[in-house]
């Protein structure tokens, strides 16, 4: 007898295709994804967020850190025509303003930041200073120190018991321990941010000066932090935020002043500034003599009595007098020209002097930006130019 099998509707399986169906059923399909219904249910063991030791170590140091903005001017050259339309460069004095950070360190209001930062203020002597309360106060300049980038400030109100950072608690500074720099970057004041202590011993150069023995981080550090202190998870002082390197591709490099240099600097400069030990030969007094010994220029402070009998609007420093057969000499300068530059530094007292000039050797260049103050009957004309010097 023949069976007929139907063309459609029936399939005919074999014994052994059963049983490997049976031990490899076909995969689910996925469960369809729904929102949970209501809040979410918190973790067990939730962790108490304030008990973290970032949050507990910038409430306890915020209160010390200060905004810092100094004001100044700085000059800048433009073109112009004498009274027979003979172009000539003029020089005239542009306000600028900077801003950083600070870190009160006593009860009676000093105040430390880097020198860079209240370099604008330097011939004011004044700065001004907003506390994280909102308070503002004018501080004076007492001290400033291009060569570590160290200023010491004082705020004067003896009603006022100051938030201060006590300098005795520093850190062990071991790389890879986390840390948290503190400030107002590009003006936000009492801002925070955190990363590790990535390398120490570095050297950084900016405008031709070189910092030495810098710890490298890579917390954020940006224009407006520099000043405010970078501190470690007990809130001890790992140093004082300074620079960050920055270019194409460049992230997350940043350097401070370590504690040890910042400690011995300021300590000695209270105790100069509260008299209990004489002050040593001041940065600008030493330069001017290094001027002097090595491009035969007797420089002194412009003051406004002789800026007004010059008929200039201007600041700078006044050549007094040349040495004879000196580089000054022999390329005709003479008194009562004054320096309004020298090298790629605005010059606009005794303390704006480049730190670089200690480094000064016979044979070097040094290029000084001059101007000179002419009158011809009724007419002023204020004549501006550069000339380079060899060292002596």
């Amino acid at each position: 007898m023949k069976i007929r099998l139907p063309s459609v509707g029936f399939v005919v399986l074999l014994p052994g295709l059963l049983a490997a169906q049976a031990t490899n059923p076909p995969p689910a399909a996925p469960p369809a994804l729904t929102a949970p219904a209501g809040k979410v249910t918190p973790p067990l063991g939730q962790v108490n967020i304030a008990d973290e030791p970032i949050v507990k170590v910038i409430n306890n140091v915020m209160p010390a850190v200060v905004n810092i903005t100094a004001e100044g001017t700085v000059p800048q050259y433009y073109n112009a025509l004498d009274q027979y339309f003979r172009s000539y460069r003029m020089i005239r004095n542009t306000p600028e303003q900077s801003i950083g950070s600070g870190l009160i360190i006593s009860a009676d209001g000093f105040v430390l930041t880097n020198a860079h930062v209240v370099e604008l203020a330097e011939k004011e002597k004044e700065v001004s200073i907003t506390l994280k309360s909102g308070s503002k106060y004018q501080a004076q300049i007492v001290d400033a120190d291009p060569d570590v980038d160290l200023a010491l400030l004082k705020i004067e109100d003896k009603t006022v018991q100051f938030p201060y950072f006590d300098l005795s608690y520093v850190s062990p500074n071991l790389l890879g321990e986390t840390v948290i720099a503190m400030g107002s970057p590009a003006g936000y004041q009492s801002s925070a941010s955190h990363g590790i202590l990535s390398a120490k011993g570095r050297n950084f150069e900016v405008e031709g000066h070189t910092y030495k023995n810098l710890l490298q981080t890579d917390a954020a550090i940006n224009p407006g932090n520099s000043g405010g202190p970078l501190v470690d998870l007990n809130g001890s002082l790992v140093g004082i935020n300074s620079a960050k390197l920055t270019g194409e591709a460049i992230e997350n490099i940043g350097f401070a002043i370590p504690h040890d240099v910042v400690v011995a600097w300021v300590t000695d400069a209270i105790a100069v500034a509260r008299g209990q030990k004489p002050a040593a030969v001041s940065h600008s007094d030493s330069l001017l003599d290094i001027v002097q010994q090595h491009l035969g220029l007797q420089l002194k402070e412009l003051t406004e009595a002789k800026a007004a009998e010059l008929e200039f609007d201007g600041n700078g420093l006044l050549i007094a007098g040349v040495d004879a057969n000196s580089p000054a000499a022999d390329a005709s300068l003479r008194a009562g020209m004054i320096v309004v530059g020298m090298g790629n530094h605005p010059i606009t007292d005794a303390n704006s002097l480049p730190s670089e000039l200690k480094n000064l050797q016979p044979g070097n260049d040094v290029r000084l930006e001059l101007v000179i103050m002419q009158h011809f009957g009724g007419f002023r004309v204020q004549r501006g130019g550069s000339v380079v010097l060899q060292a002596r």
